[in-house]
């Protein structure tokens, strides 16, 4: 058959699919054979025994076509100048350049003279 998880207790293990029909079945952690924990509307393929919802998997769901992405080159993404504007002493808008090498060195720097006072202290 095929459902949803509707509640799951992670405390109890315990969890209630609804069937396209409306009835609930409950299930427990024992009988999950999907991927991942159970969860909240999560559609599921399960089987009914005594009135109760065993071998639940993860429905099948059609696989989707992939989408072109279209991503900004890594220049742009990590605030650099490009090289048309280097000249022109403008930088991109709304970005500007972050030294980080140079705060990351100087807390190095610092770590490294406070951890050689306490140890010669």
């Amino acid at each position: 058959m095929i459902g949803e998880i509707t509640r799951f207790d992670d405390a109890t293990q315990e969890g209630v699919i609804t069937d396209d029909r409306g009835a609930e079945y409950v299930f427990d952690l024992v009988g999950w054979r999907g991927r991942g924990l159970p969860g909240p509307g999560l559609a599921v393929d399960f089987e009914v025994r005594d009135g109760r919802a065993s071998q639940v998997f993860n429905a099948r769901v059609k696989q989707q076509k992939a989408r072109r992405v279209v991503s900004m080159p890594p220049e742009r993404e990590l605030g650099e100048v490009p090289p048309s504007s280097v000249g022109a002493g403008k930088q991109p808008s709304g970005r500007r350049e972050w030294p980080m090498g140079r705060v990351i060195t100087g807390l190095a720097m610092a770590a490294l003279v406070l951890a050689g006072l306490w140890f010669w202290h």
